[in-house]
């Protein structure tokens, strides 16, 4: 077998040198703290987002964009799970928002799918609203203003 000029043996023996260093180094207690500060992270950006989730105006006109922005703010995934029609014309939504801190899934239905997925983020920005005054942070944001 012979040697590519592009990738010498040398230097494949460096990285696996490498490599096996950082599998000795591993150390999973150190894995869980990190872990923790990841969590802590994903709360401090919800907890910085939460203004999103009280303009309820704007949550009810137009609440798959403020899901979307929601989601961005807080590095969270936002998709939809499904979307089935039934032989009566009513579309059905079920959409999922999953973070590192919690997954809320919210269902819709509606005529048009436009207004079955409006039905389905609506439903979650309500789960997390109701989340969030659960946790208190309404009584932070109040406070921070004052």
């Amino acid at each position: 077998m012979s040697e590519r000029k592009d990738r010498p043996l040398s230097a494949l023996k460096d990285v696996k040198m490498r490599q096996e260093s950082i599998i000795k180094e591993f150390n999973p207690a150190m894995n869980k703290q990190v872990s923790q500060a990841r969590q802590q992270s994903q709360v401090d950006r919800e907890r910085a987002s939460f203004s999103i989730l009280m303009d309820t105006a704007r949550c009810e006109r137009s609440s798959v964009e403020v899901l979307n922005v929601y989601a961005a703010k807080t590095k969270a995934v936002s998709k939809i799970e499904s979307m089935d029609s039934s032989p009566d014309k009513i579309f059905r939504c079920t959409w999922l928002y999953s973070s590192l801190t919690r997954d809320v899934d919210g269902r819709g239905e509606g005529t048009t799918k436009k207004q079955a997925q409006q039905q389905s983020a609506l439903s979650i920005l309500n789960k997390l609203q109701e989340m969030d005054i659960a946790k208190g942070m309404l009584k932070y944001q109040q406070n921070k203003y004052q």
